[in-house]
């Protein structure tokens, strides 16, 4: 037993691999995990804890390094969302129970540091997984809404937002469902094309992509749906590969083809429906900004837009950056644009890792669909780790040692 453990080798192994079985239900658990508290009990035990024990370990033991700028960064981004608890009001949560998220995340960008660093090739192996369980959950929800169930396929008529069997595979809101399964299509589609698989596995991750981009069609969810096809075009930009032009041409004309049929409805999306309401949830955002623009009404404080029905409240405001401004103010916009910026200089002289090229499309789907869908990031274990902090903790985790021989565009 203690020559086991006393081989670095084997702890990096089975660390690893305990690390992917976390990575896996965060991704993967709402398919066929019908309890959030057993899921996020399994995130906490078997992702953040080794995250803490090596992060006491490497501290007791005097071997840790100093974290790159970018780590610096993002720190900086979680301890002052953090600190805007202390002036908020009408909280619902007390400030340590907030502050205690942002201990969370920053464990978990450890645990994906671990993971990615010590076991790339688990990291690919778990991801590929979860994607393939998310897609399965996707097709089942197909399958049983619109045959089983006979659901109409008209424009609208049905949105979709979960399985219909008990609790598996329920997202609760179309627009959540459609955020989440567009970003597991963003890893999807970034598989299929790249240079490095084999016809096979492209044409199996392609498929994998079609019932994942089904789903978010059929959930109505624009943002998600323009995210999605930004990140397709980013990945096909990052792997130039043959198959990847060949299916921006089909998808150019199956969406040409898509438009002509929908047209009527894609004119009424743009002409009346536009921002679907979000626009005096905005106009309520900025009346209520005075004052408050540097650190924001903290952290906790109630975002409640009462619509002029009397009856309906919106308890956020429909952006990722404006509901950061209200709860942290500009001073924490100011800190996350800046780790984006370090990440995506980083990402650029990076762009021909693999990993890059897997991670970088799906965190282009997160900052679109936060333009308009993402309420908040700081949050505890859920889809929004999925669909924001993986990608970015995957593309701070990546480092130039031991990649050069792997390359996804191998030639400028």
């Amino acid at each position: 037993m203690g020559s086991y453990w006393n081989d670095d080798s084997r702890w990096r192994y089975l660390t690893g691999w305990v690390l992917a079985l976390g990575l896996f239900v965060l991704i993967s658990g709402k398919v066929w995990l019908t309890s959030g508290s057993a899921r996020n009990s399994q995130v906490y035990f078997f992702l953040l804890l080794p995250a803490l024990i090596y992060l006491v370990a490497v501290v007791a033991t005097r071997r840790a390094r100093l974290p790159g700028v970018c780590y610096w960064v993002w720190a900086s981004y979680l301890v002052w969302v953090a600190l805007s608890g202390l002036w908020s009001s009408g909280s619902e949560v007390d400030a340590l129970a907030l502050a205690k998220r942002g201990l969370f995340i920053a464990l978990f960008m450890v645990a994906v540091h671990m993971l990615v660093d010590s076991s790339p090739q688990v990291f690919r192996r778990v991801l590929s997984g979860a994607v393939i369980v998310v897609a399965l959950g996707a097709l089942a929800t197909l399958y049983f809404q619109f045959y089983w169930l006979d659901r109409s396929f008209h424009y609208r008529a049905f949105r979709l937002d979960r399985l219909g069997i008990g609790e598996f595979a329920n997202y609760r809101y179309p627009v959540a469902a459609g955020m989440f399964h567009g970003a597991i299509a963003s890893w999807a589609f970034a598989l299929a094309v790249d240079r490095t698989a084999s016809l096979r596995k492209a044409v199996v991750w392609m498929l994998v992509f079609m019932v994942l981009a089904a789903y978010v069609l059929l959930t109505y969810a624009r943002g998600a749906w323009i995210a999605l096809a930004a990140s397709c075009l980013l990945a096909i930009l990052l792997q130039r590969s043959r198959l990847g032009w060949w299916l921006f041409s089909v998808g150019l004309a199956v969406g040409l083809v898509a438009a002509l049929i929908w047209k009527d409805h894609l004119l009424n999306e743009l002409l009346t429906r536009r921002l679907s309401g979000r626009s005096p949830i905005w106009e309520y955002f900025f009346s209520s900004m005075s004052g408050s623009w540097i650190a924001g009404h903290g952290l906790g404080t109630p975002f409640a837009y009462h619509w002029p029905d009397g009856k309906t409240v919106s308890p956020h405001a429909h952006s990722l950056y404006l509901q950061q401004v209200y709860d942290s103010g500009l001073v924490a916009v100011g800190l996350l644009l800046a780790g984006l910026g370090c990440v995506m200089k980083k990402a650029w002289k990076m762009r021909h890792d693999p990993l890059v090229c897997l991670a970088l499309p799906a965190l282009c789907y997160a900052l679109i669909v936060m333009l308009t869908d993402v309420e908040r990031i700081y949050t505890r274990p859920g889809d929004y780790w999925t669909i924001v902090w993986l990608p970015l903790a995957v593309l701070l985790a990546v480092t130039q040692r031991g990649r050069g021989l792997e390359r996804c565009a191998k030639n400028d």
